[in-house]
């Protein structure tokens, strides 16, 4: 009887690992690289995110949230869209996005002054976290990806 019973169990975990790796509807978003932790002035930061979908019709919106976690002046903006260019139905593939640091990274966050750093006053490197959703055409939304310590230096 023992025997049965972890039979039974081993199945069932077996069916359950089998299925953990297909497609779902709503698109699914997976962090694979970015280009540097660290983004100067005039440099862009690129993100490298693995897509997958069951319909493959990913081709609609991406909204990236910027969120600043320093502790002297924390915010996190509202959420900024942009449209992914057409492409052939896949139900796998990679998006690069490129965050530009006076467009996309340091807008509508204003600098923090270091106190007592001096005139000019130093400023504060900025902490981000990023935070991703993409829809598909069938309004189907992913589950938010986040990309942890970014940092940006600012001038």
């Amino acid at each position: 009887m023992k025997t049965r019973i972890w039979l039974a169990v081993i199945i069932t975990f077996g069916i359950i690992s089998c299925g953990k790796d297909r497609f779902e509807t709503k698109p699914q978003l997976e962090y694979l690289s970015r280009n540097t932790d660290v983004v100067e002035a005039s440099q862009s930061l690129r993100l490298n995110i693995e897509f997958r979908d069951k319909e493959g019709d990913v081709s609609d919106t991406l909204f990236i949230v910027r969120q600043r976690l320093n502790k002297k002046s924390p915010v996190q903006l509202p959420a900024s869209f942009y449209l992914i260019p057409d492409f052939p139905k896949t139900d796998k593939g990679e998006f690069e996005i490129t965050l530009d640091y006076y467009d996309h990274l340091t807008t509508s966050l204003p600098a923090i002054s270091i106190p007592g750093s001096g005139n000019p006053s130093k400023k504060e490197i900025d902490t981000l976290r990023i935070k991703i959703v993409a829809r598909d055409l069938g309004g189907n939304k992913s589950d938010t990806l986040v990309v942890d310590n970014v940092y940006v230096k600012r001038t």
